[in-house]
């Protein structure tokens, strides 16, 4: 089991019931022909899944060992496909043709590399949780990059809680039915505007991203993928 980077205390079984509720029971005779195949593949040994966020509103061209490059940023596409890299070895990111020098990963991890406001600074690395495989449900996986928000609260529009307390820079992961859903960050008295998932199925993994400031945050997200 690989760590997570911080703790969420919070989430309570109260909550897991009313989220849901909220989102209503997949039915398993619907749900098994849609179980995705993301992460079916098996990691060579000695291998690690990394994509790259870019958080800013900027964007930046990414590239990952010999991958095709990628513009990122927070108004179109915030995060790279997950790719597969040689972990015994300093994986090689390129953003906007300048390659980040001493960038090492754990083998056998999923690992998300997000890029400073400063292109120039070495990204955060953070060892996302490892994926639950075949399963016939989804899983949300949140992090707060909020600058200024030190802890963020993630409801459904009916209010029902989804995350609690999340720290800034923290991440954390729960379990969801694949049905479609509306969520709404807050940090303090500030809200996010609503946002309406994309269409996800069961065993795909949907990444949220809470970006912005504590005055104004805002909601991205999209569903995982791996580069094919």
């Amino acid at each position: 089991m690989y760590p997570r980077i911080c703790k969420w205390p919070g989430l309570y079984l109260a909550q897991a019931l009313s989220l849901a509720l909220s989102l209503g029971m997949a039915s398993t005779a619907q749900a098994a022909p849609e179980i995705a195949q993301l992460y079916a593949s098996k990691l060579p040994e000695g291998s690690a899944w990394v994509r790259v966020v870019n958080p800013s509103d900027t964007a930046v061209q990414v590239r990952v060992d010999q991958s095709t490059d990628f513009a990122l940023s927070a108004q179109s596409v915030v995060a790279s496909p997950f790719q597969v890299v040689d972990s015994r070895q300093p994986v090689h990111v390129t953003v906007n043709g300048r390659e980040i020098k001493g960038l090492n990963v754990p083998k056998n991890a999923w690992v998300t590399l997000i890029l400073d406001r400063n292109p120039a600074n070495p990204p955060r690395l953070v060892v996302d949780p490892p994926v639950r495989g075949k399963d016939l449900r989804a899983e949300l996986n949140i992090y707060n990059l909020s600058a200024g928000c030190e802890t963020a609260n993630i409801q459904l529009a009916n209010g029902a809680s989804v995350f609690n307390q999340l720290p800034f820079n923290g991440q954390a992961q729960r379990t969801i039915n694949p049905v479609q859903a509306t969520l709404i960050a807050n940090c303090g008295k500030a809200a996010s505007l609503p946002l309406k998932l994309e269409p996800f199925k069961a065993s795909d993994r949907y990444s949220l991203f809470l970006i912005g400031s504590s005055q104004s945050p805002r909601l991205i997200g999209l569903v995982d993928q791996t580069a094919q």
